[in-house]
């Protein structure tokens, strides 16, 4: 493909990603993509194609500034996709109670200290006890910030989200004269509220992790010019007592992005879960709105024919005699102006409102407790007095069935997608609960296997607060981690330490 660059006198350089596509990149970094019209259909749908290649990857090196900050947008050129994760996560059935059970697994029995040790060739974790480094993780609460374990889990829920984990430092002050035990404790940052930012904004290169310097702290979803933001140095691993006040930005990479981690099933499973999330929408707006009649009531001409004559020999009558021989009203028609006290005239529209008055008894006849039960479609019939009830032909039964295996197979989607089996998350395909054991215990003993990453990547900061600020436990390998139990099958216990039904007493 032929590709010309032009730097403009201004500083913005342009770029031609082929006939009539290309993108220009101001001074500060903002990007504009623009194409040229003339181009034949093959050439438009080539362009088009590229263009929904090319998208994706140019929203990293569009910023915002925070004051003298640039901030690189984190989400679809709009910088909110936290929070465009936790919405779709919201309003799903699934998806809250499967990333729970997720972070459960992942949480097992709680934070211990433990030493691996090679034993038999194969690595163990052995539990140790420190009084010292438990005295640490027990003091946090006293500077202000969460429990070590509300930090841990807080972490872990936004881990399973966007893959992001941020974690605020709090010094001693004599942090650099005295390295051990200067930290004090470490404190949960919301990736939802946590951006990374720079000083200068590279125009000529990529932007990536390792320009940004500083992290960026508030609420992003305020639009307020960088008012209320709090900039704060990254956390230097190679020089940790550098800064007071350091935050830890850890990010799991995502291919082909080099700023933010982008949760991998996210994006294809979005518009799966928007339908299931839809679902109950559309069959409450179905029973709400369609037209739900179930009778067709037949009106004969002839009883309109002979009501009509009633109603205006009843008029007429009213206008030819005194107020106290008036006839007021006739099934409910009013026949009189009841605040100027005068008779009315016949009109057509009273003929309506006595057809709507006999509709109406019969609706309410028909009613049950359902707000839209009832619904009436009617007609004229010619040549007989007697009303005619017809059952109304409708499809609710195919509607319904239609959208709710469309949501089931979304259901299968979504477990598919986030990668834990249905028998552990104790759904089926039909919403039943699994009830094989064995089927249970081995996806489960797999699923724990694939957890060690998320561990690691979880307990990282907490682990480097114990190696800066307790020599010995590098030295004797100690670390944080989770306590993970493989459940043992039951036909590898004796009876007594089996699970079994209570029997019921007396």
């Amino acid at each position: 493909m032929k590709k010309e660059k032009t730097v403009g006198t201004a500083g913005a350089e342009t770029t031609f990603l082929g006939d009539g596509l290309g993108y220009t990149r101001s001074k500060k970094g903002e990007v504009v993509m623009f194409t040229i019209d003339g181009l034949s259909d093959d050439e438009q749908e080539r362009l088009d194609s590229y263009r929904k290649l090319y998208r994706p990857y140019t929203g990293e090196n569009i910023c915002v500034t925070i004051g003298a900050y640039h901030v690189p947008i984190w989400g679809d050129y709009h910088n909110l996709y936290p929070q465009e994760v936790d919405a779709l996560i919201r309003e799903n059935k699934l998806l809250p109670g499967i990333l729970r059970k997720q972070e459960d697994f992942l949480y097992g029995h709680g934070p211990y200290l433990y030493q691996e040790q090679i034993v038999d060739g194969k690595k163990i974790r052995v539990p140790v006890e420190d009084e010292q480094i438990q005295n640490w993780l027990d003091s946090w609460e006293k500077y202000g910030v969460d429990s070590y374990e509300d930090y841990l889990r807080q972490l872990i829920t936004d881990y399973y989200r966007v893959r992001t984990c941020v974690t605020q430092y709090l010094f001693a002050k004599g942090r650099r004269l005295a390295k051990s035990g200067s930290i004090l404790a470490l404190s949960y940052v919301g990736a939802d509220e946590a951006r990374l930012a720079m000083e200068e904004n590279p125009i000529h290169k990529r932007i990536k992790q390792t320009d940004c310097a500083y992290v960026a702290v508030g609420d992003w979803m305020l639009r307020t010019n960088g008012v209320n933001f709090e900039i704060y140095n990254r956390l230097d691993p190679a020089n940790p007592f550098k800064y007071p006040n350091a935050i830890a930005f850890n990010s799991s990479k995502s291919f082909g992005k080099w700023v933010y981690a982008y949760n991998e099933w996210f994006a294809g499973l979005r518009e799966w879960v928007k339908a299931s999330n839809l679902t109950p929408k559309y069959l409450n707006s179905y029973l709400k709105n369609a037209l739900n009649a179930h009778v067709h009531v037949k009106i004969p001409q002839a009883w309109i024919a002979t009501h009509t004559d009633i109603l205006k020999s009843l008029c007429n009558q009213n206008l030819a005699t005194k107020i106290d021989k008036w006839n007021y009203e006739y099934r409910g028609v009013k026949l009189v102006d009841p605040e100027k006290k005068q008779p009315y005239a016949f009109s057509q529209n009273m003929v309506d409102d006595l057809i709507a008055n006999e509709l109406e008894k019969i609706t309410n006849l028909l009613s049950g407790e359902g707000k839209n039960q009832g619904k009436l479609y009617a007609t004229t019939k010619v040549g007989q007095e007697g009303w005619e009830f017809v059952e109304f032909p409708s499809k609710f039964k195919d509607y319904f069935e239609s959208v709710i295996s469309y949501d089931k197979r979304a259901d299968q989607v979504t477990l598919a997608g986030i990668g834990i089996n249905s028998s552990i998350t104790n759904v089926e395909n039909d919403g039943v609960i699994s009830k094989s054991g064995a089927d249970v215990y081995y996806n489960y003993v797999v699923y724990l296997n694939a957890l060690s990453y998320p561990e690691k990547f979880v307990c990282r900061e907490i682990n480097r607060a114990i190696r800066l600020n307790f020599p010995h436990a590098v030295e004797q390998n100690i670390m944080l981690g989770f306590r993970i139990e493989v459940p043992v099958k039951q036909q590898d216990t004796t009876p007594s330490d089996r699970i079994t039904e209570k029997q019921p007493v007396g």
